[in-house]
Formats: C-alpha cells, sequence, structure tokens
C-alpha cells in the first residue's frame, strides 16, 4: 500500500500489510484492528500512528525510517482485560540521519491479567542528528498483575540524542480517597483517572476527526468499564 497524499487513515482488517509512506507527506494512521504491518516512512515526511491493543496475543508491527528528515510520533493503548494475554512485538529501526521517533505506551491492567511487549528501537551507524524517546506507563487495576516489558534502545550511533522509561502505577487508595472526599464515589473516581490518561495519550486526533475521536474514546470507556 503506497500512501501518496497527506490524509488520516483508519486502516482496515487484513492478514498483513506493507505500508511506503512517499516524501513530503504528512499523514496519521488509527489501527484499532491490531493489523501485523510493516510501515516505510520516506523522506521528510510526518506520520502519526496510533492504536488500542486489547485482544490480540500475538501482533507484530515493524516501523523503518530509512530516508532523511522523517518523524514519526506512535501513541499505543493496550488493555489486559477478561482473561485476554496482550502479547505484543513492535521494533523500530532507524537507519537515516535527521530523524524522529516519539512513542508512548499506555497499559491499562486489571487484576491477574498479562501483557507481554517487546518493544525495540534499534538506531543504526554512521547516521547522525537522531532523536528518539520510548517511554510506557502501565497503570494498574486491582492487587495482582503480571507484565513484562524491557524498553530497549540499540545504538550503534555516536550522534545520536535518546531516551526510554518505564513507569508502573496502581491507583491507590489515597487518591480514590481524595476523589471520594470531594463526593466523587469509587466507580466514578476509578473513571476519571482513566479517562484523563486516555485522553491525553489520543488527543491530537481530536485535531484530526473529532466526530471519530469522541468515539473513539467512548468505546474505550465502555470496554473497560
Amino acid at each position: 500500500m503506497n500512501i501518496t497524499k497527506n490524509w488520516f487513515y483508519k486502516l482496515q482488517k487484513q492478514d498483513s500489510i506493507k505500508i511506503v509512506v512517499w516524501d513530503n507527506l504528512v499523514v496519521s494512521f488509527f489501527d484499532y484492528l491490531n493489523t501485523d504491518l510493516e510501515i516505510e516512512i520516506w523522506e521528510n515526511s510526518r506520520v502519526e500512528f496510533y492504536s488500542v491493543l486489547k485482544d490480540k496475543e500475538n501482533f507484530k508491527i515493524k516501523f523503518i525510517q530509512n530516508k532523511e528528515n522523517s518523524d514519526l510520533k506512535v501513541r499505543y493503548l493496550l488493555l489486559s482485560k477478561d482473561n485476554i494475554k496482550v502479547k505484543a512485538k513492535i521494533h523500530s529501526e532507524l537507519s537515516a540521519s535527521f530523524v524522529k521517533s516519539d512513542v508512548q505506551i499506555i497499559s491499562i491492567i486489571w487484576n491477574d491479567w498479562f501483557i507481554n511487549l517487546d518493544w525495540i528501537i534499534k538506531i543504526n551507524e554512521w547516521i547522525k542528528k537522531v532523536d528518539a524517546n520510548l517511554v510506557e506507563d502501565n497503570l494498574f487495576l486491582g492487587n495482582s498483575w503480571k507484565i513484562k516489558w524491557i524498553p530497549t534502545l540499540l545504538v550503534r550511533s555516536d550522534d545520536v540524542k535518546a531516551s526510554h522509561a518505564c513507569k508502573m502505577e496502581r491507583i491507590s487508595d489515597e487518591k480514590l480517597f481524595y476523589l471520594r472526599s470531594r463526593g466523587i464515589d469509587k466507580e466514578n473516581a476509578l473513571s476519571v483517572m482513566i479517562e484523563a490518561k486516555i485522553k491525553s495519550l489520543f488527543s491530537c486526533i481530536s485535531m484530526l476527526d473529532n466526530d471519530f475521536y469522541e468515539e473513539l474514546i467512548d468505546s474505550i470507556l465502555e470496554k473497560i468499564k
């Protein structure tokens, strides 16, 4: 699939697909169906990629930035609920100079459920002025969970700015008490905190297609009740 014009693309379900974003484009993707993908970004193009991974045990995606001055922004929401084990392998390869890669993942995990995420950003040799950032924010609901995730940077060039981080957070009784002391019941207090995180992750979609953004937020909140 060759992308040749600026647009907000909502990907349809297929067994696997390869996408090439041509030069000098500004495009966005939303993959709600968790298709196995390979996305190659060409020179001077900016790509935003959004997805909700909720019921997939073996999911693979690869982002390739092999042309100069490309810019990639990735926002993922992972949901582990209803006895579903989420397992994903997502790799990003940077092999050209003057490229940026900004990845943020939020995982919401219920009691006794499991997420296994293999996310690697690989920065190849002989390139310069590369900026790569990888962050995961894990939000745990309940008292027992299991997550296997190591944010990995494979850096083979010297002229690089790169960082990674992993945050673990449980909605504590203290935070719930704070909200409940202001007249909000426990269920609504949880919803308020979760909704704020989800909206912050996908806020840019509202500028692309606000009706789609509102439907997306409503559908996610319905699934996590």
